[in-house]
């Protein structure tokens, strides 16, 4: 976590240095979203070249599907609930001015170019038209890298964002706290559906969902503690909170305001989902996701196992 955040820190000053020249500023926001289009494609072909978890798509991809869903949704409900009554400044009435249809629907149409990125790259795994190789692996990690620095450099480009964490004090922690409320509601919820015709218990659920889109970390907690069926439908949830999380703002931030994507991305949303805070709300938004992701990524390794000791 030391060196995700060492490179976001280390945009910053990169960004206040560019940030009066107008075509490196247009370059880095072209870059982002171009990174971000990669790590879906990367994303997608990590899940195509694991046969294991292709295999386990029919038994646990719907569960995963299910939660993960109800979880994002949640996440979204719990960011315009904080809009309209606490944070004001980033409600979704702020979204409506002039302008902003004409950019969401281009935005809109982004999310479904990126979309296409992530099924390419599923494609392709699957088809072994790229074999699995750890060139692959490191491949994710460099593009993690440079998509990090960017994503600093956008909050360089305005540092007035910064204050936003001294204008808002101690309501700042509400947002970590509405993705843990968010995604144990939705998570709930998607309990009441699948135990129709599933043998899942509410706990498990939330086990699932508690991973806020931190997947790796939610799988191996998950599976150390005794249950790999419930990490790899971890991993499975989570991959596709985090793919919800990239692709689901332009189309849902009018309805849950600026802070939706942030409370969306859950863990993520101080990495792989920052570029897509930062565009989507701006960088005052950007700066909340990198403390709310910093937050929820400590919250991980301590409600994980306190779920399953209660299980």
């Amino acid at each position: 976590m030391l060196l995700e955040i060492g490179l976001i820190a280390g945009g910053v000053p990169a960004g206040w240095l560019l940030r009066n020249n107008a075509p490196a500023v247009k370059w880095v926001n072209e870059f982002l979203t171009w990174t971000v289009r990669a790590m879906l494609f990367l994303l997608g072909l990590a899940l195509g070249l694991d046969d294991e978890l292709i295999g386990q798509l029919e038994s646990l991809g719907l569960y995963a599907v299910i939660i993960s869903s109800f979880s994002v949704m949640g996440c979204f409900m719990a960011a315009r609930l904080l809009g309209k009554y606490v944070f004001t400044e980033y409600a979704p009435e702020s979204n409506t001015r002039g302008g902003e249809h004409t950019s969401g629907l281009a935005r809109s149409r982004g999310s479904f170019i990126a979309l296409g990125f992530f099924v390419l790259g599923a494609l392709m795994g699957w088809m072994r038209v790229i074999e699995p190789t750890p060139m692959a692996g490191e491949a994710a990690v460099w593009v993690l890298y440079l998509l990090l620095f960017s994503a600093g450099m956008t909050v360089g480009f305005d540092l007035k964002a910064l204050g936003v964490i001294h204008e808002l004090k101690g309501r700042i922690l509400l947002i970590p706290l509405g993705v843990v409320v968010g995604t144990f509601a939705g998570s709930a919820l998607a309990w009441c559906v699948l135990s129709t015709f599933a043998d899942i218990t509410l706990i498990e659920s939330l086990a699932v969902g508690g991973g806020f889109g931190y997947y790796s970390l939610a799988t191996v907690i998950l599976t150390r503690l005794g249950d790999p069926a419930l990490g790899s439908m971890a991993l499975l949830s989570n991959m596709i909170h985090e793919a919800l999380a990239l692709l689901l703002p332009p189309f849902l931030v009018r309805f849950s305001g600026k802070l939706g994507p942030v409370l969306a991305g859950g863990a993520a949303a101080m990495d792989t989902c920052l570029p897509v805070v930062a565009h989507v709300s701006g960088e005052r938004c950007a700066i909340l996701a990198v403390f709310s992701g910093m937050c929820l990524t400590l919250f991980v390794p301590i409600l994980l196992p306190l779920l399953m000791a209660i299980r």
